[in-house]
Formats: structure tokens, C-alpha cells, sequence
């Protein structure tokens, strides 16, 4: 096979194993697919391993491209960081695996340049992700509507749904909604582009459909309920917007772009209560959302099987109105509980309307209806609000336990029926965002030079942000504090000057392919890029498989759209 030809087919193989990648990485089972002496493979690493395997093979018969202008900066990165996890004074093992997907990533970097060579290639590249967008999208839509069989799938992927509040986060196949959000933000930015060139090249089919796709995308994005992705699908469409706008008339590509935002506003708008969406963009969590202070009468006595009235006084202490006309009702209730144990004689309490909405910090009187159980003996009664169909507010991670010690007298009336076991939850603080990146620069000035060892944080970071039980799958939720508290002052100057290499290279890509035919394209990539650096503001993803992958890759892109708009260029 001559040299050109086999230089041709390790760029094929390596396109091939892009548009693979883009199709695969979502979908990383949560057991590992091999089990290796101090390691595991996945489903993805997998993929990840085979591409390469294949890649370097056909290489071996040509030459590769391995000098580019993020070479050095991503080695001396995978260096430093490597350098801080065999300095880590503890968690040394979690750590040198993290510097080893760093690795991972430039390989993913490296055959993307390798593998996209001509237009057509990003086009398709594009189409894999509008593929992939597809079906993650749709995912998440069935999870949200809570389809049995789909719920069932997805425990290959996670243990189950994710909810803030009463509100479930859709995250498709990926392991947390942000995850989802953060991989159908950057598909969305390359769609968005693709969209515009089928309207461009008078596709208009094809146009229409990639506006519906879009629809369907942003709608899961939505449905993450994270709200630096909304942010970042704005802007997406704010950029290819202004890049088509400028001193050009309204043409159909463009008008695509302006239904796409409005199709956005009206989905923000419905796809969720106005309630919900205020508390979730006007707080940091959903601490305290759910929330009631109870004055209950400390002892009570009932007869076997009697049904009485009990006055207790509530205190709306949460951020939601409590309204037993809504579609989730809201009522009070309570739970019979044994006298030394957390088990329920009867969990299921009588219900107690509202008369009228209690709207936060309102102070109402309930005459509760409380149904005494049929056998006699002292037991523990809890008294709770109930939001029917979405949850209980005492198995919220702040709530208070409020208790009446209740004496049940008379003969047992009915079969005696065995209790139930009920774990009242052990209280699991979640740090917003304030106090976790406080413990990030506390950490940091503890240690400076090397960090803590890069992925170190979600595991040390209890003591500093003054926390018993610390989360530790709770990461800094900022990806540049994740890297210096990591890797340390060496690590992040590595880093910025990887993001500084990457952001000129973006920023040259836009200026070289003004109005040519890389223009499109290059507004994708360009958008995709900055999705990750506005959205890494408020959360890490460079521990995530999906994400790392789908991060190198877009750089790849930007690496390799740069050389084909540098050749149009000079061909003009």
C-alpha cells in the first residue's frame, strides 16, 4: 500500500472513530465491562481503546499529525497533573486515574485532527451529533414521563432518577442531569450549524427537520433543569445569530435560527410549572424548598380504631406555596410511628385540606383528621406535609422530625396487621456552590504548589467547607477551581495555557472563515466551545467519560476547521 493511501485510511479510521465516539460516549454502563489488576475498563473506555488500537495501526504505515497548537500546552498539562497525583498525600490512586483520562483526552484530541481533513468530514461529524442529540433527547423525554420500560433501562446506566425538590431531572443514559446537559449543549451548538447550512444549500427538508431536532434537544436540556444550559443554548443561538446577521438581509437559515430561540422562550416558559422554574432560577438548591415549622400538641390519647380532631399551627418555612387545589395537591398529614424504633404502624395518614394557599412565612391553624390505629400501646405520632404524588417534606435533607407521644387505649379492633420499617433520612448537607468554592480556595491555600491531587476535592473537601458528612460525589462545581485545587498552581498554569491556545485558536477560526464556506462550521465549533468555557463557570466535567471525550473532540474540531479555513483562505 503506497504512503498516500494508508495516510488516507488511518485519517478514515480515525473520522470513523470520532463519529463512533460522539454515538457511544453517552451511553457508559455503571459496571465495568473488564476487570483489570488495579483498573476497569467500561463500555466507553472500551470504545475509546479500540479507535485507538486501530488508529495506531494504520499510522504505523504513515505518518500522524501530532504537532498542533495544543500539543505542548495539553502535555505539559497531562505532566503537572500527573506530577500532583504521585504528590498527593492521600487518595493517591484516585488521583493518578484522573491524570490518566487526561491522557485519554489528548488521544481523543489527537485523532480528531487526524481524522477530519475535508468539510464534508465535519459536516458528518455534525450529523453524528445531531444523531446522537436525537436519541439522548428522546431518552430524557420518556424518562421525564416516567415510561416503566425506559425507567428499567436506565438502571444500566445510574441507580435511578435524579429530583430536586419534587421535580425530576431528566439526564437520558448519562450518570447526572448536568452531565446530559452539558453533552446536549455542545450537539445543540454543532445542530444549530448544520441547520443553517441545509437551508443555506437549499435543503430546506432537511432544514425543517434539524428545527424540530433542535426543538427536541433544547426541550431536554429544559428538562435537566439546569440553568447554565439554558444560558449556554442562548448564546449558541445569540453567536451563529449574529455571525448570519451581520450586513446580511433575513434569509431562511437565519429565520431557522431566530424559531429555534423563540421555540426555546416558549418551552422555558411551559415545560414546567412557573413555580418550579422560579425556585429553580432564583435559588442555589433546593434547600429549604419544602420546608414547615409544626407546633403539635406534645401528648395526645386516643381510643383504639377513633378518629379525632387535633388543632396544630404551621409555619410556611419554605419557598413554595402549599396549595391543596393544585394539580400536586398539597395537604398535612402524619405517620403512626412504633415507640423506640423507626418503624410504621401506619405510614399512609389521613389527609387534611388547606382551606385557602399558604404562600411562605404564613401562619395557618389545621384541624387535622388523625385516624388512631386499632391496636392499644404508646406509640409516636409524626406529623407531616404532603405534596400528593411527588413527596413527603420529611424526606427532605433539612427537614425537622416534629413528634407527639401518643397513648392508644381500648381493645384492638380489626386483624392486627404487622408494622412497616421506615428510614427516616439521615441528614446529607448540600453545599451550594458559595461554600464549596470557598473549601476550594481553603484547599488551595493549604496547597498551593501541587493541590490535593487531581479529582481530590469531592473526597477531602468535608473538613473545609466544616461538613460531618460530606458528599463524596459532590465536586467544586467550577472546572478552573477544580483544576488548581487538583493539580495546584503548576496544573492550572498548564491549563490556562491550554484554555488561552484553545480560545485564540477559536477566536483565529472565526476571523479566517468569515463568509467561505468553513463559515457555518465554524460557527458550531466556535459556540461549542464556548458552552464549555461559560458552563465550566459553575460545574466540573473533566471526570466524566461523556464529557472529557466530547470536550477533546470539539477542540480537535476547532484544531482541524482551523487548517481547512487557513486553506480556503489561501485558495481565495
Amino acid at each position: 500500500m503506497s504512503y498516500v493511501r494508508s495516510r488516507q485510511l488511518a485519517a478514515t479510521l480515525a473520522w470513523a472513530g470520532v463519529c463512533l465516539w460522539i454515538l457511544v460516549a453517552p451511553f457508559e454502563a455503571s459496571q465495568p465491562l473488564l476487570h483489570l489488576p488495579g483498573q476497569s475498563l467500561s463500555t466507553v473506555e472500551a470504545a475509546l481503546v479500540a479507535v485507538f488500537v486501530v488508529f495506531g495501526i494504520a499510522a504505523l504505515l504513515s505518518s500522524i499529525t501530532l504537532k498542533t497548537p495544543l500539543t505542548l500546552p495539553w502535555i505539559a498539562f497531562i505532566a503537572t497533573t500527573g506530577i500532583a497525583a504521585l504528590a498527593a498525600s492521600s487518595e493517591r490512586t484516585n488521583a493518578l486515574h484522573m491524570a490518566g483520562r487526561f491522557a485519554l483526552s489528548f488521544g481523543v484530541f489527537i485523532v480528531t485532527v487526524n481524522g477530519i481533513t475535508t468539510r464534508s468530514r465535519v459536516v458528518s461529524t455534525f450529523a453524528a451529533a445531531a444523531l446522537a442529540g436525537f436519541v439522548i433527547s428522546v431518552i430524557a423525554a420518556l424518562e421525564f414521563a416516567g415510561v416503566p420500560a425506559v425507567m428499567k433501562a436506565l438502571t444500566v446506566f445510574r441507580s435511578g432518577p435524579a429530583v430536586v425538590g419534587a421535580q425530576v431531572r431528566a439526564a437520558g443514559p448519562l450518570q447526572y442531569p448536568t452531565i446530559a446537559s452539558m453533552y446536549l449543549e455542545i450537539l445543540f451548538a454543532f445542530v444549530v450549524a448544520l441547520v443553517a447550512m441545509a437551508f443555506d444549500e437549499g435543503r430546506n427538508a432537511a432544514g425543517i427537520v434539524g428545527v424540530v431536532l433542535l426543538a427536541l434537544m433544547s426541550e431536554a436540556v429544559i428538562l435537566t433543569f439546569t440553568r447554565s444550559g439554558i444560558i449556554t443554548m442562548a448564546c449558541t443561538l445569540a453567536i451563529v445569530g449574529a455571525w448570519r446577521l451581520r450586513g446580511q438581509r433575513i434569509d431562511a437559515g437565519s429565520k431557522a435560527v431566530i424559531v429555534v430561540a423563540i421555540i426555546l422562550g416558549v418551552e422555558l416558559l411551559t415545560s414546567r410549572s412557573i413555580d418550579a422554574m422560579r425556585l429553580r432560577m432564583t435559588t442555589e438548591g433546593q434547600e429549604h424548598w419544602y420546608q414547615a415549622s409544626i407546633d403539635a400538641p406534645p401528648e395526645l390519647a386516643f381510643a383504639t380504631g377513633s378518629t379525632t380532631t387535633v388543632a396544630v399551627t404551621l409555619t410556611n418555612v419554605g419557598r413554595t406555596t402549599w396549595d391543596s387545589t393544585a394539580e400536586h395537591p398539597y395537604r398535612f398529614a402524619y405517620h403512626w410511628l412504633l415507640p423506640d424504633q423507626d418503624r410504621a404502624e401506619n405510614y399512609e395518614g389521613l389527609r387534611t385540606a388547606f382551606d385557602k394557599p399558604v404562600a411562605p412565612d404564613d401562619t395557618v391553624t389545621v384541624f387535622a383528621r388523625v385516624r388512631a390505629p386499632g391496636r392499644p400501646g404508646t406509640y409516636r405520632l409524626m406529623w407531616d406535609v404532603v405534596q400528593e404524588g411527588q413527596l413527603w417534606f420529611s424526606t427532605e435533607p433539612d427537614a425537622e422530625f416534629v413528634f407527639t407521644r401518643a397513648i392508644v387505649s381500648g381493645p384492638a379492633t380489626g386483624a392486627a396487621g404487622a408494622s412497616m420499617p421506615v428510614a427516616l433520612p439521615k441528614i446529607r448537607p448540600r453545599p451550594g456552590r458559595l461554600r464549596l468554592w470557598s473549601a476550594a480556595v481553603r484547599m488551595f491555600a493549604d496547597h498551593p504548589l501541587l493541590g490535593v491531587g487531581p479529582d481530590n476535592f469531592r473526597l477531602l473537601y468535608g473538613p473545609y467547607a466544616h461538613l460531618d458528612n460530606a458528599d463524596p460525589r459532590v465536586h467544586s462545581n467550577n472546572m478552573y477551581l477544580e483544576v488548581l485545587v487538583g493539580g495546584g498552581l503548576l496544573a492550572a498554569a498548564a491549563f490556562f495555557w491550554l484554555f488561552a491556545r484553545a480560545c485564540m485558536r477559536a477566536a483565529r477560526l472565526v476571523r479566517l472563515a468569515s463568509r467561505g464556506p468553513m463559515a457555518m462550521p465554524a460557527a458550531g465549533i466556535a459556540s461549542a466551545c464556548a458552552a464549555i468555557a461559560i458552563h465550566g463557570l459553575s460545574d466540573s466535567f473533566l471526570s466524566f467519560t461523556a464529557t472529557y471525550v466530547l470536550m477533546a473532540i470539539t477542540l480537535g474540531l476547532a484544531v482541524a476547521a482551523d487548517r481547512l479555513a487557513a486553506t480556503y483562505a489561501h485558495r481565495v
